[in-house]
C-alpha cells in the first residue's frame, strides 16, 4: 500500500483527536479510537506499509560509553523478524552492560514489510530500555508514519512515547551528545544463530515462492498441536507424533512450504548425503534424526519452553540443533557452533 492510499484509508475511520504529544513536532496527530477495540482499525485489513518480496535487511548495535547511548542502525528492508531479533539483542546487551539511552536510526532503511498489527502489538509491550530517553530517527515516509503510529499507541496505552526526529543531528541534540563516538557491540553467539536462521527462512521464501493461505494455516495448526502433545504427555506415553524439522520451518515461513525430502545433510560419521526424509526419526521430549547407515544423530528438535538444555537455532517455539550443514531450498542452515 502506498502512502497516499494509507492516508485515505486511515481518514475513513471514525477516530477522535487527542492532544499532541510533547515529543511529536510536525507529525501525525495522535488519534484516540471511540473504543479501545477500534485502536487504528485499519489493521483489521492486515494491510502493510510497503510490500516487498525479498528479505535484505541488517541491523547493527553500537554503543557510546561516554554518553551511554545505544544506537540501532537498520539497513535495507525492515521486516517483522527484525523487531524480535533486535529486542533480544538489546535485552542481552542490557544484561551484560546495564541500561542505556537509545536511538533507533531508520535512515538507511529502503522499504518496510510489516503488518500494522505487529507495530501496534509491539507498542503494548514493555520498552527494552525502561526509564531511559529514546529517540527514533525517521527521515521520510512511510518510516515516519509507521513510527508515529507506534508512538501514538505507546502514548495511549502506557502514557509515554519516544521522541521522533528527522535526522541524527536532531537526535544528538535531544540527548545532549557532543562529538559522539560509537563502538560496535560484539555480536554474541545466540544473536548470530538467530540471524542465520532468519536468513535461511528468507532464502527458502525466495526459492519456493508463494503457497496457498489455507495450507499455511493447516501446517501451523499441525505444528502447534504436536507441540502441545509433546509438552503435556506423561513419561509413560507409548506413541507420540514426531515434530519434524520441516514442520518447524513451515510454521515460520509465510509464503512457502518445504518437506523433509527437501532438506538434505551429509552424515559427519559415514559421509552419506541423504534427505532428512530418509533418516530415522525418534519422537520424545526431543525429536532426533539419526543416520540410517551408522546411527549418528544429525538433528535434534526440542520445545524452547520446556526443560531441555539444548542450545541451537531458536525457531518459533522450538530449538533446533544441527551436527552438520542442512541444505534447504535456496539456503543453507549451517552446523550449530556455539
Amino acid at each position: 500500500m502506498d502512502w497516499l492510499a494509507f492516508r485515505v484509508q486511515a481518514m475513513r475511520e471514525r477516530l477522535e483527536h487527542i492532544p499532541f504529544g510533547w515529543n511529536q513536532p510536525n507529525g501525525m496527530c495522535p488519534l484516540k479510537p471511540r473504543s479501545p477495540e477500534r485502536a487504528f482499525p485499519i489493521w483489521r485489513n492486515r494491510s502493510r506499509f510497503h510490500h516487498i518480496g525479498k528479505r535484505s535487511t541488517v541491523f547493527q548495535l553500537l554503543h557510546d560509553p561516554h554518553h551511554n547511548v545505544l544506537l540501532t542502525r537498520l539497513f535495507g528492508t525492515y521486516v517483522a523478524t527484525d523487531i524480535s531479533l533486535r529486542d533480544k539483542a538489546v535485552g542481552r546487551f542490557v544484561a551484560r552492560h546495564g541500561l542505556a539511552r537509545g536511538i533507533m536510526d531508520y535512515t538507511a532503511v529502503e522499504a518496510i514489510d510489516i503488518p500494522i498489527e505487529v507495530v501496534v502489538e509491539r507498542s503494548s509491550r514493555p520498552p527494552q530500555l525502561p526509564g531511559q530517553a529514546r529517540v527514533i530517527v525517521a527521515p521520510r515516509e512511510p518510516l515516519w508514519a509507521m513510527n508515529r503510529i507506534f508512538a501514538a499507541h505507546r502514548l495511549f496505552r502506557q502514557g509515554e512515547e519516544p521522541l521522533l526526529v528527522r535526522s541524527m543531528e536532531e537526535a544528538y541534540r535531544a540527548l545532549s551528545m557532543v562529538d559522539p563516538v560509537f563502538e560496535p557491540v560484539a555480536v554474541d553467539p545466540v544473536s548470530r544463530l538467530e540471524g542465520v536462521a532468519c536468513d535461511v527462512l528468507a532464502g527458502i521464501e525466495s526459492s519456493r515462492g508463494a503457497t496457498d493461505a489455507e495450507e499455511r494455516k493447516r501446517l501451523r495448526r499441525k505444528m502447534l498441536r504436536m507441540l502441545d502433545t509433546v509438552l503435556e504427555r506423561g513419561p509413560a506415553s507409548r506413541k507420540v507424533t514426531a515434530i519434524t524439522l520441516s514442520d518447524v520451518l513451515n510454521a515460520m515461513l509465510s509464503r512457502a512450504t518445504v518437506s523433509d525430502a527437501d532438506l538434505k545433510t551429509t552424515c559427519t560419521t559415514c559421509n552419506s548425503r541423504l534427505p532428512l526424509s530418509r533418516y530415522t526419526i525418534s519422537a520424545g521430549r526431543e525429536t532426533t534424526y539419526a543416520c540410517p547407515g551408522c546411527g549418528q544423530v544429525m538433528v535434534v528438535l526440542a520445545a524452547a519452553e520446556g526443560t531441555s538444555s539444548l542450545a541451537g537455532y531458536e525457531m518459533g517455539r522450538f530449538i533446533v540443533r544441527t551436527a552438520g550443514d542442512i541444505e534447504c531450498p535456496g539456503a543453507m542452515l549451517p552446523k550449530c557452533e556455539l
